[in-house]
């Protein structure tokens, strides 16, 4: 039951993309953005592994917290952490399970990710070092180009929707902050409490079958969704009041798609953001043009008129649990 609670979560927390994971893509920390391809990897019996092309085994830090792991013939993917200079934790590295030629490093290099504790810069090449110095992994760098800015921040990336996300996340951050938008603890509160009763009512109460470290990992993530909800909202009703237009549903909220267009472009005239590659500049445009992948509210329907006028922790109830 602790991993279907934990999932819900998860699982609701990206359903506020691409708009509404407001202050979840971290910048602070080095490694965010960075790419980099396998030197060598020596293990604590002063064994040496290196691979035949470095260019096979591959590691980039999206700037969303997220990791993207070529090792030859396989591909992985997972989440990192540095919560200061020279610490670092990678997730669970989910991969692909093709079989490689013999002479590949693919599984003693995927295998090396969940043990890594700690890294350190030494004349442009990256190390980690794993639990209890088991194995010292390096890495030389690989140029990805900028692909936008915003707000003066330069974005290296290979995926168009992490720009996406990093160019939103920044500009509505700044929005919410300058207009006083930010989730308070009492209103955090609130919706904890009342999401709480409502999976009791729907029979999902496992919190205390929880281990100390599942519930911690539990109530961050919840209180995060609330942040997140409560924050997308707030930011969706003062975009509406200024701009109008069409709103669209969403799993968890309502948003003003025509209103988050406008103020997108004036942004951009700005100079706010700009996005240096076409393709990636078509991608980030489809979701706010492309009516075909919308749900419209009805005009003057009630459902409209609710949308920015009772606010969302006052509306749950137990079937908006159930039906995740």
């Amino acid at each position: 039951m602790h991993t279907r609670l934990i999932s819900f979560f998860m699982t609701a927390l990206l359903a506020l993309m691409p708009v509404g994971a407001l202050g979840a893509y971290p910048a602070s920390s080095e490694l965010a953005g960075t790419a980099w391809q396998l030197v060598k990897i020596m293990s604590m019996d002063d064994t040496v592994y290196e691979p035949k092309d470095r260019t096979l085994y591959r590691m980039q830090f999206k700037q969303d917290g997220r990791v993207a792991i070529l090792a030859d013939c396989n591909r992985g993917t997972g989440s990192w952490s540095s919560e200061s200079a020279g610490r670092l934790e990678f997730g669970p590295i989910a991969s692909t399970k093709a079989l490689c030629p013999p002479e590949s490093l693919s599984e003693k290099y995927l295998a090396e990710f969940q043990w890594v504790r700690s890294y350190v810069m030494k004349e442009g090449h990256l190390f980690l070092a794993t639990k209890a110095d088991g194995s010292i992994i390096e890495f030389e760098p690989r140029d990805i180009p900028v692909v936008a800015t915003v707000l003066g921040e330069e974005i290296r990336t290979s995926d168009s929707a992490e720009m996406q996300k990093i160019i939103l996340t920044r500009l509505f951050d700044r929005y919410a902050a300058k207009n006083g938008l930010e989730a308070t603890d009492e209103e955090i509160e609130t919706w904890v409490t009342r999401i709480q009763q409502a999976m009791e009512a729907d029979g999902l109460d496992a919190i205390s079958e929880l281990s100390p470290e599942e519930a911690a990992e539990f109530e961050t993530m919840r209180r995060q969704m609330a942040r997140s909800m409560i924050e997308h909202w707030k930011i969706g009703r003062a975009l509406y009041k200024q701009y109008g237009g069409r709103i669209i549903y969403q799993q968890l909220g309502p948003e003003p798609l025509d209103a988050y267009r406008e103020v997108l472009q004036e942004q951009q005239k700005a100079g706010a953001f700009a996005i240096e590659v076409l393709e990636y500049e078509a991608d980030f445009w489809d979701y706010f043009i492309n009516d075909t992948m919308h749900d419209f509210m009805e005009k003057g329907s009630e459902d409209e008129a609710m949308a920015f006028t009772v606010e969302p922790w006052e509306r749950l109830g137990a079937s908006e649990v159930s039906d995740n």
